[in-house]
């Protein structure tokens, strides 16, 4: 791992292009669990280099903040889209080159909190 400034990743995270989708599906044990993937693209500017844009992407891939953003975008848009509160994610992250600057992928899994249906038998 290396260590960035932190400040210019805030700003592109900020600005960031980002999609999300996903859905809850039922466990064997009857549990839910949520399914998703965000993809963010960090815009760069056009006139960087591809040399640049190559050790952008390979500083990416070893940053602990870009980590940092990628999983706190990622779970913020999983939380919005989630039917309930999510429980601890488990995510898997993939860095990419792009046309508009640098592409982020996180997908996650996370159970989700629910309460207990409680099957009542009447009298």
């Amino acid at each position: 791992m290396v260590r960035t400034v932190e400040g210019r990743w805030r700003e592109l995270f900020e600005s960031a292009d980002m999609v999300s989708e996903g859905a809850a599906r039922e466990e064997r044990d009857g549990d839910r669990t949520w399914y998703g993937s965000t993809s963010m693209i960090l815009e760069l500017p056009v006139e960087t280099s591809l040399e640049d844009r190559a050790e952008l992407l390979a500083v990416a891939q070893k940053d602990v903040h870009t980590h940092v953003h990628a999983l706190r975008s990622a779970h913020r848009e999983a939380q919005s889209r989630a039917p309930g509160q999510l429980g601890r994610l488990a995510c898997e992250l993939r860095f990419s080159d792009d046309p508009k600057g640098l592409r982020i992928d996180v997908d996650v899994q996370a159970p989700l909190i629910e309460r207990r249906r409680v099957k009542r038998t009447l009298p």
